[in-house]
């Protein structure tokens, strides 16, 4: 998972419905990013959690 920061279509705010085109090539660009195993995810959650703590 990533965070894009500076995106031209904010997903969060209600307005029009997206149409089906847009919301493909949504998932098509979320198709191209890191993914990780359940194990994997947890070791790095718990690791930037642990710089929370100090």
């Amino acid at each position: 998972m990533k965070t894009v920061k500076n995106k031209k279509l904010n997903l969060a705010i209600p307005g029009e419905p997206m149409s089906q085109k847009e919301f493909e090539a949504l998932i098509k660009e979320a198709e191209k990013g890191p993914f990780y195993s359940d194990e994997e995810f947890r070791k790095k959650f718990d690791k930037w959690r642990k710089t929370l703590k100090k």
